[in-house]
């Protein structure tokens, strides 16, 4: 008997699907988005929303910020077992976002004429960008609600619900935007609609999600109030997040009034072809990585550090092939990508040739930083994506690009960022390593958790088979023996165990097929702690209604009430997580206990 990566694997798989999907449908969103403004409008149109960028992100940004950190604040918590605390978390990220997304509402009038001209550097430009913007921003809670609900549902065993709220509010999107483009003159401010449109489509999915009752977050407006302190820790997780849209806010700012000075407004054609080139690069690589922080936060949480490391090696196996693909794609067929984004100025046509090709040496490096950007904040050490999000979205970029730009013109764009996603990634792993040996970094290589966590006394995978649960329960025995743990308590968690991977085994998969099951024993704050997680049907323990007393197997269920302590129960990432808890210190087991 030993640990396997069995159940990991499928919790990988299952979210996989859902976490590909909402990022193709964000992704696939904004590229067909930008297909259509090109195809009805023309490739200004395409410009214009390029210039749109910074003051989008700079809204954009808080949704996205707090509907990561809360995500990844509510899985540590749910790995903890917390569920009132996760459920204030919930409560409080969901008041935040719609608190400031309704000031912008209330300074669209205001603000989007200055805005436009100071991101536009022509009048026709501006002509395009003006009404864009106005209606985003008008329109922005529906945005940003959308963000934090699709993040919440995932993390609370519904990733499918919300994959789902971005897959609908992208459809509703693009069927509108070709309808608003093609059959009216509504022009750009057709495009903004149909996106904020869309994205209160993609809200209405909430209802299912709270009308759930098998859902663990619950929203409660007085429960916000009284924990709003833990909007900062929100914040903190997604600190990565937050950084990486005020770097797009800078880079986009700074980097398109510098292409248009040096280069001139049509030279801006190529770089919102390179920028949006990345948009089909996230379409497949971002729901990857993705998965890392919606299940390494639980894992962390329960400090099942075997699990994260299956986690991210598989993470990096299944983005690096699609990044290979990706680069061959480029590499061989850079017109393909010319033409989706309608380009249209033959005399610029080779130089656009050459600058995708060579764009796509990028792809590497940005997964990586991806990877890096995702991963830690889920161990709760987001400094480090903090600062790879800033070196890679400003620090670095910004001067990069202006010197390759401004010393071989066009093509610098695609040179500056493969120069740049490259550095980043080594002056990160640089500086997490002089870290790691000051002490100040935990445990050592790119994962920083430890081989083995110092309290666990056994971490095994079992069938769950009736054989198996007897296996399970000598094991265990064994171990604590070992461990010179008193013989009647010893006894007593053998038996819970046994009792309970019996139940699992006989009806907690539909159709008698046998899964498998991971249990663990380990020694905390005096106490002995039994963890049995499995991938079965949804059953609380702890809850059981006197009518199913004799459908769980010779009354186990109140046998381990009786011989332990203490017995909690949650259901994560669709897994059931029974926890079995023993004092350390001599208690004397029941007749019905020995037995």
């Amino acid at each position: 008997m030993t640990r396997n990566d069995y159940l990991i694997k499928r919790k990988f798989n299952s979210y996989l699907v859902p976490g590909i999907l909402m990022a193709v449908a964000m992704q696939l969103g904004n590229i067909v988005d930008s297909v259509l403004v090109s195809m009805f409008i023309d490739i200004d149109g395409l410009t214009a929303i390029s210039l749109s960028m910074p003051a989008l992100c700079f809204m954009q940004m808080f949704g996205f910020t707090i509907g990561v950190g809360g995500a990844v604040t509510i899985s540590v918590k749910l790995g903890k077992r917390q569920i009132k605390e996760a459920s204030g978390v919930f409560s409080v990220c969901v008041v935040a976002v719609a608190a400031v997304s309704l000031l912008f509402t209330a300074l669209s009038f205001l603000i989007t004429h200055p805005l436009t001209m100071m991101l536009a550097s022509t009048p026709e430009l501006q002509a395009l960008l003006e009404p864009y913007l106005f209606i985003f921003i008008c329109f922005i809670p529906t945005l940003n609600m959308c963000l934090v609900f699709a993040n919440m549902m995932t993390v609370d065993n519904n990733p499918k619900l919300g994959a789902a709220a971005f897959v609908v509010a992208n459809a509703v999107n693009l069927t509108l935007d070709y309808i608003f483009l093609r059959y009216t003159d509504m022009g750009m401010t057709g495009a903004a609609l149909s996106s904020v449109i869309g994205f209160g489509s993609g809200i209405l999915l909430v209802i299912p999600y709270a009308l759930s009752k098998k859902r663990m977050l619950h929203f409660s407006f007085r429960e916000a109030l009284k924990q709003m302190k833990i909007i900062g820790t929100v914040i903190k997780n997604g600190l990565p997040q937050a950084m990486y849209f005020v770097m797009l806010i800078l880079k986009y700012y700074i980097l398109n009034a510098f292409i248009q000075s040096a280069l001139g407004a049509d030279n801006m054609s190529i770089y919102a072809v390179c920028i949006n080139s990345v948009n089909i690069v996230r379409l497949f690589v971002e729901g990857i990585i993705g998965v890392v922080q919606t299940i390494g936060g639980v894992l962390y949480g329960e400090k099942d550090y075997f699990g994260i490391r299956r986690l991210v090696r598989r993470t990096v196996l299944f983005s690096s092939a699609a990044v290979a693909v990706l680069m061959a794609v480029f590499l061989a067929f850079p017109q393909i990508i010319l033409t989706i984004f309608s380009f249209n100025k033959p005399e610029l046509y080779d130089a656009a040739l050459l600058s995708v090709r060579l764009f796509s040496f990028s792809f590497g490096f940005y997964a990586a930083n991806r990877v890096i950007q995702v991963y830690y904040p889920t161990i709760l050490k987001a400094k480090l994506s903090t600062i790879d999000t800033i070196l890679d979205g400003f620090v670095l970029l910004v001067p990069v690009s202006m010197l390759f730009i401004g010393t071989i013109g066009v093509l610098g764009i695609s040179i500056a960022t493969i120069v740049t996603e490259g550095l980043t990634f080594t002056a990160v792993c640089i500086y997490r390593i002089i870290q790691q040996k000051r002490g100040k970094l935990p445990q050592k290589g790119f994962l920083m958790i430890p081989e083995k966590d110092g309290e666990n006394l056994l971490d095994i995978t079992v069938r769950s088979t009736d054989e198996q649960a007897v296996e399970i329960s000598k094991k265990l025995i064994e171990c604590c023996n070992v461990q010179g743990i008193h013989p009647e308590k010893a006894n007593a968690i053998g038996i819970a165990a046994e009792e309970l991977t019996v139940n699992i085994s006989r009806y907690g998969y539909k159709g008698n097929k046998p899964s498998y099951i991971d249990i663990s024993l380990s020694k905390a704050d005096g106490k002995l702690i039994l963890r049995v997680r499995d991938d079965g049907v949804p059953f609380n323990p702890t809850e059981y209604s006197p009518e199913e007393r004799e459908t769980f197997s010779f009354g186990g269920i109140d046998l381990i009430r009786v011989i332990s302590d203490k017995m909690t129960y949650t259901r994560v990432l669709n897994m059931n997580n029974t926890v079995i808890e023993f004092a350390l210190t001599e208690k004397t087991i029941t007749t019905q206990g020995e037995s």
